[in-house]
């Protein structure tokens, strides 16, 4: 690990502490409530965080872009890059994220991916 993962780890830790600061400002405040009503207050800023550490998961590897292209795996013609278009991505768990990755299109089969698969 080095220079851009460590500045993400340090970004992901702080808004961790961030979080449990702001929990257990909640928390003090609010000292009759119920763990349903704790746990809705947590749940909501867990999405959140776990949004950011899907974001920096997929984008380990780099944005997708393949210098020597890409082919169609249907026709076997070269893709199209188009560039990297950000797309909100929703997971049923563990939240939602915007995510930039290059995208490829194939102009024959008239089908695009964004890579790695």
């Amino acid at each position: 690990m080095g220079g851009r993962e460590d500045q993400e780890k340090g970004r992901l830790i702080e808004m961790f502490g961030g979080m449990i600061d702001e929990l257990r400002g909640w928390r003090a405040q609010h000292g009759e409530a119920s763990f349903d009503e704790i746990a809705a207050q947590v749940t909501p800023r867990r999405r959140a965080l776990m949004g950011e550490l899907l974001e920096a998961l997929a984008r380990q590897p780099g944005s997708g872009m393949v210098p020597e292209g890409v082919a169609c795996e249907r026709c076997g013609q070269a893709m199209e890059y188009k560039g990297e278009p950000e797309r909100q991505i929703e997971h049923y768990l563990e939240g939602e994220t915007d995510l930039k990755r290059a995208y490829y299109y194939c102009p024959r089969c008239k089908v695009g991916f964004f890579p790695p698969g």
